[in-house]
């Protein structure tokens, strides 16, 4: 008879630094090899249905001037997070706006919020050695502080209302990652694993990535918001990308995972030029090798000429379902 491995489910964190011992306007967390994390919490400025594409154009711009002020050597990571919540009735003193209230009392409503985390990358040979290695620098830590204190006064100058995370604000958002519920009141289960899906408590949870590393087919620009098409007067109307996640509606919590990765882009630049020679040597066996060449060119002129960086990204949708069922329909 088969038996179950158990196995205990260690939280790569271990511990704060408070802001209020340093008069500092948020607290920090520590990873495991002794990474910093600063958080803020922002509210996207653009409206679900403003169709506004130049609403959708400065927001991005807003989102790649945070990343070029965090520079390299450092990781960015988006979360938005869709939950379902009951609403409770708010007590009010007029009759008819009681009443009012008391109609939705129990009912079901969406809610989204937006996380920005900011930590150092860690050196692979540091992983490899486990917790008896620290990542930690004085240097880079005051470093990070500053550049987040930069990050919040470009956010609020851009009306994204950035509210810096302090300690019940981590442990909020890892409660709810932990258990897929984002609730005052933490209630946690047994998390079992199989090949596709992992069961915590009686809710399925599943990863689907956007990017097949295997096989990557992606465009070589993608706008960041699409046209509502159809035939109707409102097809040329602007949205999200992504704004098929708030027509869902059998899911108990959907977090999209967007992390990007700063590397050396000095090291990143000597890399990709010795592979754009390794592919002129060969492009006279092969008309492929011309074309990537090509492509390697153009962006070492983009960098060059408009200051881009090259990054490492993973995107990914992380849901949770009451059914197996609801979780393959999702």
């Amino acid at each position: 008879m088969a038996t179950t491995k158990k196995q205990a489910f260690d939280i790569p964190f271990i511990g704060y630094d408070y802001g209020k011992d340093f008069n500092w306007d948020f607290d920090v967390l520590f990873g495991q090899f002794g990474n910093p994390i600063i958080g803020i919490k922002i509210k996207n400025m653009v409206e679900q249905y403003s169709a506004d594409p130049d609403n959708y154009l400065n927001f991005h711009t807003v989102l790649n001037q945070v990343v070029s002020i965090i520079g390299e050597g450092r990781i960015v990571q988006k979360l938005d997070i869709f939950s379902k919540k009951k609403y409770t009735a708010e007590p009010s003193n007029q009759f008819l706006q009681q009443k009012y209230s008391e109609h939705f009392d129990g009912r079901l409503f969406k809610t989204i919020e937006t996380v920005l985390l900011f930590t150092d990358i860690i050196n692979d040979k540091i992983k490899k050695n486990g917790s008896r290695t620290s990542a930690f620098s004085e240097k880079n830590y005051k470093d990070l502080r500053e550049k987040c204190q930069k990050v919040y006064m470009l956010l609020e100058q851009n009306n994204c209302e950035p509210s810096f995370l302090f300690e019940k604000d981590f442990e909020y958002y890892l409660r709810g990652i932990l258990s897929m519920k984002f609730s005052e009141v933490p209630s946690f289960d047994n998390i079992k694993s199989s090949n596709e899906f992992l069961r915590i408590g009686k809710q399925y949870v599943k990863t689907v990535c956007y990017v097949d590393v295997e096989k990557i087919e992606l465009p070589s620009e993608i706008e960041p918001y699409s046209y509502l098409g159809g035939n109707g007067s409102a097809s040329d109307t602007a949205v999200d990308n992504f704004t098929f996640i708030n027509d869902l509606e059998d899911y108990n919590t959907i977090v999209y995972n967007q992390i990007i990765s700063i590397p050396s882009q000095a090291q990143q630049q000597r890399d990709l030029d010795k592979k754009k020679r390794k592919h002129e040597g060969a492009a006279n066996n092969s008309p492929s090798n011309a074309i990537i060449a090509n492509e390697i060119n153009d962006l070492l002129h983009n960098i060059a000429a408009d200051g881009e960086l090259i990054v490492n990204a993973h995107f990914s949708i992380i849901f949770s379902t009451n059914s197996l069922e609801m979780m393959e329909t999702t």
